[in-house]
């Protein structure tokens, strides 16, 4: 305690005071308070100023100095006394506590409190911009707080149920998994993860126990959106599904394939040795037809595989797009109309015989969409170039580039989320007639293509299909093929199953050319360098050493030499192979015919 002059001069002085200065008694009452205690001179007369009128100061922080220096912060209480001192001036009594620790605790505390709000709206904004929100809720379930992504992710304010339970929150938009029972068991203190569907977004949540000083005092909430990224996952395991389906589709029917060669083979054969109205000639036809439905099954399962030949070639749109449409109006109800916009000159590159197969496919669709409603059906195509790699819509995407895509659309009810995951799946099908291959073909077509595949389509606003096709270079002009005459001609075949290489062997023989065989590439080749050899009719898919390897091999060393790829699939998925024709299994003993005809033509 201290009473002083206005200007400074001290009248009194306890010994708490002097010890808080670091002076004596005698020393601190010769000493200005003004001058050599505060740290700023004009600081009391500021003061006294301020709280004359007053006349009484309750509190007031000032800043002083030790004797040694060091700084000190003090806080006042005082009332003035007037007419004292030597000249009658006003005095000032004063009480002084030493509050130095406690003001740098308070800068401690107040730093450390901006950190925390600077740190709290850094991660605020951080949350923001990541699809994730957060949320605290008490006790009773009732939201206190929340905050991130909220208006972003499930288009309301943050602030919107501020106040409500849970219970009321989710009463009109409940989640697809119990948020209550999840949050009743982080309120006994566990830390719970699911997922939910909550207003159309797959969340990931993770509820924790909001603790202070170790006691709950309710749960603090976390969920990121994780609905695109699901929708990924499930793109990739329909695709891991499709290649599966594949393989096993591709390995059944290349199987089922050669068994169809040798009965095909073996019954054409048989016609070729029984004249007309002979007995038995009907029951070889009835194998004969039998043999050739049964390889058109086995063709669609090798194009939904993506793994059956293709003849790759240019195919100008519109005449094909036209005959088909010629061909599908007498199954045409008479309520769907079907509008082509199609420029005459645009053309694609791929094999003529599967493109027929996709357009049937996605107009027979179109139609069976349409049923009994009036609808129309729309086939366009262009010229694009596309600058994006992938579309929420893609079911095979492609690379960026040029393409011819052409569109089957239909104004019909459309596709639902469920029967999109699963309908280009072989077998399956909404309709109730059908084998469900449709799709699954146009699918495999496509992929075998290098083609790109979108479906856009959403119930009640009907069904786009656009195909990607790569784009082809000017038409060439076609030679004319000159029969050769099959004389002392020699045919080798090579295949390494026994069934296919008799009956192909006895095929080519019955149409006047020698055949030899082989089981394998290798003792293939050693045959072609050992005798003449005027062609080849090679398998493609065959232990140890494939037909492509036994084509480029030969290619190599006999650059002339024809060579017929004989095949229903591509195993490795190898792609166009540099043969000089294809004979799809299973095959006609006339298709044979021409192909040797058209390979042993005369060379200019």
């Amino acid at each position: 305690m201290y009473r002083s002059t206005q200007d400074g001069k001290f009248l009194y002085v306890n010994p708490a005071l002097a010890t808080m200065l670091g002076y004596s008694i005698d020393e601190l009452l010769e000493t200005n308070l003004n001058t050599q205690i505060c740290a700023d001179a004009t600081q009391r007369l500021r003061m006294f100023a301020e709280y004359r009128d007053r006349g009484v100061i309750d509190g007031v922080r000032v800043h002083w100095k030790r004797r040694d220096g060091i700084p000190l912060t003090v806080q006042i209480y005082g009332h003035f006394v007037e007419n004292e001192g030597e000249h009658g001036e006003a005095s000032f009594d004063a009480s002084v506590l030493d509050v130095t620790a406690i003001e740098a605790a308070d800068a401690k505390l107040a730093s450390q409190r901006e950190e925390v709000a600077r740190t709290a709206t850094i991660l605020d904004l951080v949350v923001r911009q990541m699809p994730a929100i957060y949320w605290l809720v008490d006790p009773e379930l009732r939201l206190s707080r929340t905050g991130g992504a909220v208006a972003q992710i499930l288009g309301y304010h943050p602030d919107t149920y501020l106040g409500q339970t849970l219970h009321e929150i989710l009463r009109d938009a409940p989640a697809s998994n119990d948020p209550i029972a999840a949050h009743q068991r982080a309120l006994a203190g566990e830390t719970v993860t699911y997922e939910s569907e909550y207003l159309g977004k797959q969340l990931a949540n993770t509820l924790c126990p909001h603790r202070i000083d170790g006691v709950i005092h309710g749960v603090i909430g976390t969920a990121i959106d994780v609905t695109a990224s699901r929708a990924i996952e499930r793109r990739m395991v329909d695709a891991q599904r499709a290649e599966s389906l594949g393989v096993l589709a591709g390995g059944l029917a290349h199987d089922f394939n050669n068994l169809l060669v040798a009965i095909l083979g073996n019954a054409d054969l048989g016609l070729r040795d029984t004249v007309p109205g002979a007995p038995g000639r009907s029951s070889l036809e009835n194998i004969r037809v039998a043999s050739l439905r049964a390889a058109e099954l086995t063709d669609q399962l090798l194009a939904y595989a993506g793994r059956g030949g293709v003849s790759a070639g240019r195919v100008v749109v519109r005449p094909v797009v036209d005959e088909l449409v010629r061909i599908s109006a007498p199954t045409m109800p008479a309520n769907v109309a079907i509008r082509v916009e199609i420029a005459d000159d645009l053309a694609i590159q791929g094999d003529a015989a599967q493109i027929r197969q996709v357009l049937l496919n996605l107009v027979t669709n179109a139609r069976d969409a349409l049923g009994e409603a009036t609808g129309s059906i729309a086939i366009t195509a262009r010229l694009v170039h596309t600058t994006e790699a992938s579309s929420p819509d893609d079911i095979i995407s492609v690379p960026i580039g040029s393409y011819v895509q052409l569109d089957i659309a239909d104004d019909g009810p459309g596709i639902d989320s469920d029967t999109r995951r699963r309908i280009f799946e072989p077998f399956f099908t909404t309709k109730r007639t059908g084998h469900g291959l449709g799709l699954a073909a146009v699918l495999g077509i496509v992929r075998s293509h290098m083609g790109g595949l979108r479906l856009v389509s959403a119930p009640g606003e009907g069904t786009r299909f656009e195909v990607l096709w790569p784009v082809t270079t000017p038409a060439a002009e076609p030679a004319v093929p000159v029969a050769p005459s099959p004389a002392r001609r020699t045919v080798l075949v090579i295949d390494d199953e026994d069934l296919v290489r008799d009956v192909v062997a006895r095929m080519i023989e019955d149409l006047g050319y020698a055949a030899i065989t082989a089981a394998d590439g290798e003792t293939g080749l050693a045959l072609v360098e050992q005798q003449v050899i005027d062609a080849v009719l090679v398998d493609l898919s065959m232990p140890q050493m494939s037909g492509a390897e036994v084509v480029a091999a030969l290619r190599v060393s006999n650059p002339a030499l024809p060579v017929i790829l004989c095949t229903g699939f591509d195993r490795d998925r190898r792609g166009p192979i540099q043969a000089d024709a294809y004979l799809p299994k299973p095959f006609r003993i006339e298709a044979l015919e021409q192909l040797l005809a058209q390979v042993l033509r005369p060379r200019s």
